[in-house]
C-alpha cells in the first residue's frame, strides 16, 4: 500500500512540475471583411496571441510574429496599424512585417490582438497570407532569433488567410 501511494506522488509530482515549466503561446490569424478589399482601399488583417499558460507570464521582447502578404495585390501601409500598448513594428519591406511583443509582458491565459491596415493595389483572386510565429532572445530591441517558450506546441505557431482584392 506505502508503496502504491508513492507511486502516485511521484507520478502527480512529474506532472506538476511539468505543466509548470511547459509555455505555449499561440497565433491565430484573419482578415477582416471576409478578406475582400477594393482596390485602393483599406482594410484590417487581424493577428490574435495567445498566452495559454494557466501560470507563466511571456516575457518582453520574447516574441516575433512574422507576416507575409501578397505584394502583388496589397500595400502594407507604414502608419494606421492598431498595435497594443508596448508593441513594435520591427520591420515592414517587400510584404513582409515582422512585429514584437516589446514591453508587453503577456500574462497567462490572456490574449493581444494586432491590426495590421492593408490597402488593395492589384486586383486578384484570392491570395494567401501566412503568419508564422517566431520567437526572440528577450533582449531589447527583439530583432534578434531566440528560442520558443519551454514547452511550446509549434503546430499553433502557424496561421494562414487570404485575401481578394476587387474594383
Amino acid at each position: 500500500m506505502k508503496l502504491s501511494k508513492n507511486l502516485i506522488v511521484a507520478i502527480f509530482s512529474i506532472l506538476i512540475s511539468k505543466s509548470s515549466i511547459s509555455q505555449n503561446v499561440m497565433m491565430n490569424v484573419l482578415t477582416q471583411n471576409s478578406g475582400i478589399v477594393k482596390k485602393n482601399e483599406q482594410i484590417f488583417f487581424e493577428i490574435t496571441i495567445s498566452n495559454t499558460d494557466a501560470i507563466k507570464t511571456v516575457a518582453s521582447y520574447k516574441l516575433k510574429p512574422q507576416i507575409s502578404f501578397p505584394i502583388n495585390s496589397v500595400i502594407i501601409a507604414d502608419t494606421g496599424h492598431v498595435l497594443p500598448k508596448g508593441w513594435v513594428l520591427l520591420s515592414n519591406k517587400k510584404g513582409v512585417v515582422i512585429l514584437s511583443n516589446g514591453t508587453d509582458e503577456i500574462p497567462h491565459n490572456t490574449n493581444r490582438t494586432i491590426l495590421i491596415a492593408v490597402k488593395g493595389k492589384e486586383v486578384c483572386i484570392q491570395t494567401s497570407i501566412v503568419a508564422n510565429l517566431n520567437f526572440a532572445n528577450s533582449e531589447y530591441p527583439g530583432n534578434i532569433s531566440g528560442p520558443s517558450t519551454l514547452g511550446d506546441n509549434i503546430a499553433d505557431n502557424n496561421s494562414v488567410s487570404s485575401i481578394t482584392v476587387i474594383k
